[in-house]
């Protein structure tokens, strides 16, 4: 069996480095808000602004290295360092004896998400033609997808007969892999390698990127305000008494549902445009945070797993295409920059916020929030009339 004609050397090997890299990291993350509240007996709050500055940490990384990715006109380090460090730094919560630093290990761990994002998807817009995008964006969510499902599904097996702090030493051997496969990947030409660069031009600014760019990228970190990720909704198969290994095994379909829909998703946003997918994306999430607000029970908890993975893969691959869709050549890995950078902006006050509502007032509020921020997000895409077609 051949491989499309879209899926490049580079394409694949950033999917492995994605495969492994995540398989490394999902065999900790979820396993943090059970050993922080479990182990180290924190709440609702101590799981939020973990969460939260882990991703704000990374925003003004995520910025930096896209525009400095497109001011040196080179991606390939950016993304060998970002998987490097992403997995040497997960020794420190091996040690970690207090949430503090547990917050610490996360927070640094996203120092090399930050370095490696924009780069890396800037490669991966830049390998396949504007028809292929969503499919390349969902093959790249896929395998990160895959990674995930394959740690979350070690990390259950593993909470089986091992402690904590062993499961996060055996976390290191895939990220290896990940590093390894990221060193083979050669360095693209870049958008504007047949212009003569000039020392003294200005650095690629957010400001130059187009108002319907911003208006997408506004409207997505609207959405992450609310997306406050899979932590609470692990917290909330506690709440219903399951075990944390049992809590594992629901994060194990969230991740085979994501895996399954994202390179499905891709197609679709080829096909019938990314606007409409993505608001579809948006309106799944909030039917998972219904299932969860509004119907407790293990059973229902089990089909918001699945949805919310649905939800993602259909979210976030269709996000990164169009704002590569929307972006001018040149400025691909700025404009990556600016909405990872966004999205990881508004993760401190979401999670905090998430976290307070939980503790303050009820899981409930927490549902009820993250799906008043998809609705309002819908809301503003809508007043995007017009966006390009795929292709």
């Amino acid at each position: 069996m051949t491989a499309p004609p879209w899926l490049t050397r580079n394409l694949l090997l950033l999917g492995l480095a994605s495969l492994f890299t995540d398989l490394s990291s999902h065999i900790v993350f979820p396993l943090v808000p059970l050993f922080v509240t479990s182990v180290l007996g924190a709440g609702g709050v101590a799981v939020g602004l973990i969460e939260g500055t882990a991703e704000t940490v990374s925003a003004v990384l995520k910025g930096w290295a896209g525009k400095w990715s497109d001011h040196l006109r080179r991606r390939q380090p950016f993304v060998v360092a970002g998987y490097a460090v992403s997995t040497v730094v997960k020794l420190l919560f091996v040690v970690a004896t207090s949430w503090p630093l547990v917050l610490l290990a996360r927070a640094a761990e996203r120092i090399g998400k930050g370095l490696r994002s924009a780069p890396r998807d800037a490669i991966v817009a830049d390998e396949v033609t504007p028809g292929t995008r969503g499919r390349a964006f969902g093959f790249q969510r896929a395998m990160d997808a895959g990674g995930a499902f394959l740690g979350a599904l070690a990390a259950w097996w593993m909470l089986g007969f091992l402690e904590f702090r062993e499961i996060f030493l055996w976390a290191l051997l895939p990220g290896v892999l990940g590093v390894a496969a990221t060193l083979l990947v050669r360095e693209p030409p870049h958008p504007a390698a047949g212009q003569p660069r000039d020392p003294n031009a200005a650095r690629p600014r957010f400001r130059d990127l187009p108002r319907a760019l911003k208006l997408v990228i506004a409207g997505c970190a609207t959405f992450a305000l609310g997306q406050f990720g899979i932590a609470f909704f692990l917290l909330a198969a506690k709440a219903e008494g399951l075990a944390n290994r049992d809590a594992m095994l629901l994060y194990v379909v969230f991740n085979a549902a994501n895996a399954l829909a994202s390179l499905p998703a891709g197609r679709l946003s080829d096909r019938y445009g990314r606007l409409p997918l993505l608001i579809t994306g948006y309106a799944t999430f909030v039917v998972a945070c219904l299932a969860a607000w509004l119907a407790p029970g293990v059973g229902v908890l089990l089909a918001g797993f699945a949805i919310y993975g649905v939800a993602m893969a259909i979210v976030d691959g269709t996000q990164r295409a169009l704002v590569a869709d929307l972006a001018p050549p040149a400025l691909r890995a700025t404009a990556m920059g600016a909405y990872h950078g966004a999205i990881a902006l508004v993760a401190l006050p979401g999670g905090y916020l998430a976290g307070k509502l939980w503790d303050s007032w009820s899981p409930h509020a927490t549902f009820a929030f993250g799906a008043a921020c998809a609705v309002v997000a819908c809301l503003m895409l809508g007043w995007l009339r017009r966006a390009p077609r795929p292709g």
